[in-house]
């Protein structure tokens, strides 16, 4: 964070015989608040930075830094409402610290997330799709978030960029806003089709399916691929795949099909976990680091086919209800699924007693004990 109140007071002092007031306790507290706002300014626009590396048409990037910046401006009226509002929530008129940053700062993360699966309407979805279906949609390795969802953009066919840079200004300034609308997460069956086929394939098993383009091809049957591993573009690709499979179907739902591409986009927040929080082994392995970092909470609900036996045979996350600090007007889209892995390796591990094949459902709750929750 920029400088501390207590260094901003240090600096106060005057010359030598010089009289001066004390700086009043609110005078200190507005300092510190301003020096919160840079902060979160700061984070945001270098989260949604376009490398002057990055192969953009100059308009495109024009369009896309005008409205970033008017974004920047924004922030610098909302950010001292979330504080205010945080403070409230968390009845503590003087919060400050790590407690009221790292609040903030996952409010930003969610905002900015939400603009990968939100729409603002059949054009936009219209748009979307062909630049989803576009060639060089998935060949480019942008590692900041924001560019990833402009690098497709700049993949779109050109007559409907205007449309796309159009969309990309409304999801902007409804930052800070409250959506109780956005899409639903597709099942995880719906977002790992894709990549099952591709694995079928692999093994020499037949699918129905589109034909792989020469890009993914080589990264899906690479000798060297590590199939626990895949990078972004090769998830993009297999997405894009499987779109243009399920849009080649009759009778496919295109908003549907859209919705599970959008969806298998999201980058993931665990990319933004400091070095040394991935490198921490210690504390409780059955709660997800990351959601122990961000402090995520909550609940998650596993619905399970159960043999004779009483072995779980599938199990699929059904429900959640997650919070995570600094988000209250809205799902916290962002956040909300880094739980369903240990919820269904939890459901994997029960056993049940033996009788004739049945359904279960079981809630997992998640709470964080203390202050367990990591500083960003």
């Amino acid at each position: 964070m920029a400088a501390s109140a207590t260094g901003a007071l240090a600096a106060t002092n005057t010359a030598p015989g010089a009289t001066s007031k004390a700086p009043t306790a609110q005078a200190l507290m507005a300092e510190y608040d301003a020096d919160v706002v840079q902060h979160i300014v700061e984070w945001t626009e270098r989260e949604m930075l376009l490398p002057g590396s990055m192969a953009l048409d100059p308009a495109l990037r024009a369009s896309v830094s005008e409205s970033t910046q008017a974004l920047s401006r924004r922030l610098r009226t909302m950010v001292p409402t979330w504080i205010a509002e945080e403070r409230a929530a968390q009845r503590d008129p003087a919060l400050r610290g790590s407690a009221l940053t790292q609040a903030l700062l996952l409010r930003s993360v969610n905002e900015l997330l939400i603009g990968f699966v939100e729409s603002t309407g059949p054009a936009h979805d219209e748009a979307w799709l062909q630049a989803a279906l576009a060639p060089t949609a998935c060949q480019t390795h942008e590692p900041l978030f924001y560019a990833r969802r402009i690098a497709i953009v700049q993949a779109a066919p050109a007559e409907v960029r205007p449309a796309l840079l159009a969309a990309e200004q409304a999801l902007l300034a409804r930052w800070g806003t409250t959506r109780s609308d956005l899409p639903p997460r597709p099942a995880n069956a719906d977002l790992l089709a894709g990549a099952q086929a591709a694995a079928q394939l692999r093994e020499g098993l037949p699918v129905t399916a589109a034909p792989m383009t020469p890009f993914l091809a080589r990264m899906v049957f690479a000798r060297d691929r590590r199939p626990d591993a895949p990078d972004r573009r090769e998830r993009c690709a297999i997405s894009q795949w499987w779109l243009q499979t399920q849009l080649a179907a009759p009778g496919t739902d295109r908003a549907k099909a859209l919705q599970v591409f959008r969806y298998s986009l999201l980058p993931d927040v665990e990319e933004l976990l400091p070095e040394q929080v991935k490198a921490d082994t210690s504390g409780d392995s059955s709660y997800p680091r990351a959601a122990r970092h961000f402090g995520v909470q909550g609940s998650t609900t596993v619905r399970a086919r159960v043999d004779a036996q009483g072995q779980v045979q599938r199990a699929e996350v059904v429900a959640r209800n997650i919070r995570v600090p600094g988000i209250r007007d809205h799902r916290p889209l962002a956040f909300e699924a880094l739980l369903d892995g240990a919820a269904l390796a939890k459901m994997r591990e029960r056993r049940f007693s033996a009788q004739p094949e049945q359904e279960v459902r079981l809630e997992f709750v998640w709470k964080l004990e203390g202050d367990e929750r990591g500083a960003r």
